[in-house]
């Protein structure tokens, strides 16, 4: 029963940020939504943004999760990284209203800040150990790398904002997408200026 009611405070909230913005919205407005007493509100969450953080780092640790999972026990550097790529964007996909709310509110903002970073360095960690035994990251710099990670995770972050939310594609695209990203490879060997004495 009790995660009913959490459940559908946090429906209510998704419903709300996503209609009336984060900061519009007040936790008298969610309680009204959710058909709950405040009192209740506060056996759950301490506060809106304990609320909007929670919501924000679950849908998050999904997808660091997901990446992790994939990241195990494959040989195959495009299968792995193929793989990497539709868990992200099917977790993206499956939150959509998310995902609309931080793009929103940005992924900066005051009340994600730390949520944010850990998570982006997190990504960026998991992304570059698979990329260091690759044939892609061959001849890379430690620096290069890092870039490499950082440009994957924005690569999937902003097709998966166009394609679900703002094209408004359905789950069968995810396959098409993912294996276009896959697809795109930079030549580290080039070298980047200023790096390695370039």
């Amino acid at each position: 029963m009790g995660e009913d009611k959490r459940d559908g405070i946090v429906e209510a909230a998704l419903k709300l940020f996503e209609e009336q913005g984060y900061h519009q919205t007040k936790v008298s407005d969610i309680v009204r939504e959710a058909g709950v007493a405040q009192g209740t509100f506060y056996l759950y969450f301490q506060s809106k943004e304990d609320l909007f953080r929670s919501i924000v780092k679950s849908c998050l640790d999904e997808i660091s999760g997901a990446l992790k999972r994939e990241s195990i026990g494959q040989d195959d550097d495009d299968a792995v990284y193929y793989q990497m790529i539709h868990s992200c964007l099917t977790v993206y996909y499956h939150n959509i209203t998310i995902l609309r709310i931080i793009y929103r509110n940005g992924m900066a903002c005051r009340e994600l800040k730390d949520i944010s970073e850990a998570f982006y360095d997190e990504m960026m960690h998991i992304i570059k150990d698979c990329l260091k035994d690759s044939e892609e990251a061959n001849g890379c710099s430690e620096e290069q790398l890092e870039i490499m990670a950082y440009s994957k995770i924005g690569m999937v972050e902003l097709v998966a904002y166009q394609w679900f939310v703002v094209r408004g594609c359905g789950a069968e695209h995810i396959d098409k997408v993912a294996q276009t990203i896959v697809g795109m490879t930079p030549d580290c060997k080039a070298g980047l200026p200023g790096v390695n004495g370039r």
